[in-house]
């Protein structure tokens, strides 16, 4: 049934995740092993790549380009990427890489843009790498070496040439599963006081909570735990996660939102 071929591999992390998602135990309870799975608004791997290297196939859907490149790289040449960020790591000063945030994506080659995506990333504090104050000690040399040694499997990269995210869902047929880790509810990129970088999507939610409704596939989103998440899904299965990544009942202990289309658990 399904084009791709699993690989079965260790359990691993994001490779830009700081801290880990609460939700994947339960993801991997409604998402069975084997299942594909197409995920959109791809940025930092969290839910993804945990569920790829547990035998689920994920398709994992951006519209953008510095985004779909950088994992490109790191799911295909890893040693390459590791040696370009570990090389301008070492000799990027802060100042240059508060600059960096404003024009990392117009470098002329790939390895180059895909390593500043990812110091930029792993030292911002908003967790994008095109704006957030910068902290360079977030990111040890150690950390870099590691890249090379991880090989993410199951895990397919694939750009969407869509303005719109929501555009692509419906071409989506092939798949077991559509998935939308949305992560904060409230985006507002202009906090940051900047204007929305190339790797930041603007998440319409009402348009995704709408579109979804068209879809006859089965579908899972992923929130943090925000009060208008339970007015605009109240007809659908929510289920609730804490801090400790175990369902739970009271709201005030929530730190997660898992809305799924098909199962009550």
């Amino acid at each position: 049934k399904n084009k791709w071929k699993i690989i079965r591999r260790s359990k691993m992390r994001s490779p830009l995740q700081i801290n880990t998602s609460k939700s994947t135990g339960i993801l991997k309870k409604l998402i069975p092993k084997g299942s594909s799975v197409s995920s959109f608004f791809f940025y930092d791997g969290t839910v993804e790549v945990p569920l790829a290297s547990s035998d689920r196939i994920v398709v994992a859907h951006t519209n953008k380009y510095p985004v779909f490149e950088f994992w490109k790289y790191m799911t295909t040449q890893p040693k390459i990427l590791s040696s370009f960020a570990d090389f301008l790591h070492e000799r990027l000063t802060v100042p240059e890489l508060y600059l960096l945030q404003d024009n990392w994506f117009s470098k002329e080659d790939g390895e180059t843009r895909s390593a500043l995506f990812y110091i930029l990333n792993r030292c911002s504090e908003s967790g994008y790498a095109s704006c957030g104050n910068i902290n360079k000690e977030k990111l040890t040399s150690s950390n870099i070496k590691t890249l090379k040694r991880l090989k993410i499997k199951n895990l397919y990269p694939f750009y969407d040439k869509v303005e719109d995210p929501t555009d692509g869902f419906k071409t989506a047929t092939d798949t077991d599963f559509l998935l939308l880790p949305l992560g904060k509810y409230d985006h507002n990129f202009f906090d940051y006081g900047k204007s929305i970088g190339n790797d930041m999507v603007l998440i319409d939610h009402r348009k995704i909570r709408e579109t979804v409704e068209q879809i006859d596939r089965k579908w899972v989103i992923v929130y943090m735990n925000h009060p208008a998440i339970f007015k605009l899904y109240k007809d659908k299965n929510i289920t609730m996660i804490d801090k400790y990544g175990n369902k739970t009942n009271k709201k005030e202990r929530c730190g997660e939102i898992i809305i799924n289309n098909f199962v009550s658990i």
